[in-house]
């Protein structure tokens, strides 16, 4: 039980950051398979082991929520006061996934190049579509409450919630690719003040992550086993494309914002090579 909130709690922050992957973290934690075999076990009509299953992913789900609240704060102050030098750390925490992603999940297989073209080009499509949105560091006042903000946060959450299990794939950097981001983060950042204008938005969200998750995990356990180096192809081809889009061209650099960016770099490869070393 133990063991798994706190690998929870692990995905949960990997989710709140742009970059990092929640179903990577859940590979490297060694609960990726658990997790989309309790998913697909819940719905089958014959299983033994459901209640199993559902107390498994309360548990993930529990520290998953930790994680993502307990972290938001933290964020907040670190775009506040470090905001080019916080996107150049979420740069680095991708490009040093990439070798991690070839030696792990990829071996074995096969670069698949249509495939890998399709995840780039997804990628750079979304950033066509909202041009520096990602980028602008910003704190959203909260939207009005109405009907249009319930099916937009639905919306969100499915998004958030079919990227956020995947591997190699961040739910977060999604959504600073879409510009929701910072609304996103400032909703969670302010949850435990318990207004409605925060409650309610992200209750929307929650319904969309949980059927985002449970499409996601269908098709993962899907596309896993039935076109494997097509799969990962594509997902390797977000990640590369993530890592570029992500850059900020829209800011006055000077010698010590270009030190700080690398010095937030090399730390964002750092943490991920130390996470690599947990197995």
């Amino acid at each position: 039980m133990i063991k798994n909130i706190i690998g929870g709690i692990a995905v949960g922050i990997a989710n709140v950051i742009p970059g990092v992957s929640g179903g990577t973290m859940m590979v490297i934690l060694g609960i990726f398979n658990r997790m989309m075999d309790a998913i697909s076990g819940i719905f089958k009509r014959e299983n033994s082991n459901r209640k199993d299953d559902i107390i498994f992913i309360f548990q993930v789900l529990i520290g998953a929520a930790v994680g993502i609240v307990g972290f938001a704060k933290i964020l907040e102050v670190l775009f506040n006061y470090y905001p080019t030098q916080t996107i150049y750390w979420f740069i680095g925490l991708i490009a040093f996934s990439i070798p991690l992603f070839l030696k792990g999940e990829m071996k074995g297989q096969r670069l698949a190049v249509i495939p890998f073209v399709c995840g780039l080009a997804i990628i750079f499509a979304l950033e066509y579509f909202n041009p520096g949105e990602g980028k602008e560091v910003v704190n959203p006042e909260f939207p009005v409450l109405s009907v249009g903000l319930f099916i937009k946060m639905v919306i969100i959450g499915a998004v958030s919630g079919a990227t956020m299990i995947m591997p190699g794939v961040s739910g977060s950097m999604v959504l600073l690719i879409l510009g929701e981001y910072y609304l996103f983060k400032s909703y969670l950042a302010n949850v435990t003040s318990f207004s409605l204008d925060v409650i309610i938005p992200l209750g929307f969200m929650a319904i969309g992550i949980a059927v985002g998750i449970i499409i996601s995990a269908k098709l993962c356990s899907y596309f896993t086993k039935t076109h494997k180096a097509g799969f990962l192809s594509l997902i390797l081809g977000l990640i590369v494309a993530s890592s570029l889009v992500l850059i900020p061209f829209n800011v006055s650099y000077d010698l010590s914002l270009i030190v700080t960016s690398l010095a937030a770099v090399i730390f964002g490869g750092i943490i991920v090579l130390g996470l690599s070393k947990i197995q």
